[in-house]
């Protein structure tokens, strides 16, 4: 994989088993953060309108459980009620970042990320490491720490540090060119 600047985009040139991996991963991230295909709410149709989900939970997988935080820790109800309100549209939001990697890669060598796509992009790659962590249970000690190629986890980690590495550089390159 190659990501370079190019006039007022940048260009990442992937590997078709790149492709194949980011899709995978893509299609996970769809099974995980996609909402219920309708919002639960047979009284009020202007909460069904909006996307207040009156039947939200706090998710029991961690990965959906780090995605989707308690915005307050130590008030459940408050969290509660922020969730109902909020938790559809971030879902949606991953869902959207992720069908829109999906179709960037569709049949492609290149991709060429503008502004609003360069922004998907940070999205999708930042949700996926937060999915991928919480499976490894990485911290500051588990990432920096030397694995052999024995270790069972030693590809997971390697793909970790794959996905750090290119939201990395989409990152810095976009701040170099002020997007």
């Amino acid at each position: 994989m190659e990501i370079n600047p190019d006039g007022e985009a940048i260009v990442i040139s992937v590997e078709p088993f790149e492709v194949g991996i980011l899709r995978d991963l893509a299609n996970q991230l769809l099974d995980i953060t996609a909402p219920d295909s309708e919002v639960v709410n047979n009284e009020d149709p202007l909460a069904a309108l909006i996307g207040i989900d009156v039947l939200a939970q706090k998710p029991s997988d961690p990965i959906a459980s780090r995605l989707f935080p308690d915005a307050y820790p130590d008030d459940p109800e408050a969290s509660m009620e922020f969730r109902r309100f909020t938790e559809r549209s971030l879902r949606e939001t991953n869902v959207n970042r992720a069908n829109s990697v999906l179709a960037d890669l569709e049949g492609r060598s290149q991709v060429t990320l503008g502004p609003d796509q360069w922004q998907l992009w940070v999205g999708f790659l930042n949700s996926l490491r937060l999915a991928l962590g919480t499976r490894l249970e990485v911290d500051q000690e588990t990432w920096t720490q030397e694995r052999s190629e024995e270790d069972p986890l030693y590809q997971l980690f390697e793909l970790y540090n794959w996905l750090t590495w290119m939201q990395e550089t989409i990152i810095s390159i976009g701040f170099f060119r002020g997007e």
